[in-house]
């Protein structure tokens, strides 16, 4: 298998590959010690590295899938689509739906119907969602890349065998900063995902208006 001429998309590199490395290389520091971890990084091959971008892959998706389900659980099924509902509960919600019932010539059966009507008739002229989507996808995955780094955190601090108020000073300051790290991509995850969903049904309006003006014009 000539791994040359497979394609990473920008979803799978920014969304799967890298979260899916910072999990190996937690697990890996918190196994064996930042100081033998580091010795590893520096003498990995070029085939090895690249066996390790396969299982990066592979723990991104699961890191994905888990965030994903987590997430879920506790903020609810609609959490991710919260952006559309919201919209299409506004007075441009009834704009689309309006304009939508009208091309068809009957209403859509609710908004995720809509969402992808919208999506597919605007095709090529939002291109940015994927990376929008990656962005907040990203982010996602690190919230769970946050909480998994805990487990090195305590590993490095017990490998400094430094005074009580010192470790404990160390540890605090860890955690502080990995919740905050965690709070940030929390938010940054919510902000791509709405620029992902607000702008299709935007765009959808305005190419209807486009379209529609060009019509006259004829």
């Amino acid at each position: 298998m000539d791994l040359s001429k497979v394609k990473v998309e920008v979803y799978d590199f920014l969304a799967v590959i890298i979260p899916g490395l910072f999990v190996i290389f937690e697990v890996w520091v918190a196994l064996r010690g930042w100081a033998r971890f580091a010795q590893g990084i520096l003498s990995i091959s070029a085939s090895g590295f690249t066996i390790f971008l396969l299982v990066a892959f592979a723990a991104g998706t699961l890191l994905q899938e888990s965030a994903d389900v987590l997430i879920k659980a506790i903020k609810g099924e609609r959490f991710f689509k919260g952006s559309r509902d919201t919209l299409w509960e506004s007075k441009t919600g009834d704009h689309v739906n309006a304009r939508i019932t009208k091309e068809l010539g009957h209403p859509v059966a609710n908004v995720d119907v809509a969402f992808d009507y919208c999506l597919t008739k605007i095709q090529g002229t939002f291109s940015k969602r994927d990376l929008f989507v990656a962005n907040s996808d990203f982010a996602r995955g690190l919230i769970l890349v946050s909480c998994v780094a805990v487990a090195p955190l305590l590993r490095i601090t017990n490998d400094l065998h430094t005074r009580l108020q010192i470790h404990a000073g160390f540890l605090a300051t860890g955690l502080i900063l990995l919740f905050l790290i965690s709070c940030l991509c929390w938010k940054r995850m919510k902000r791509f995902r709405e620029l992902s969903e607000k702008p299709v049904f935007h765009a959808y309006l305005a190419q209807s208006g486009e379209s529609k003006t060009a019509a006259a014009a004829n």
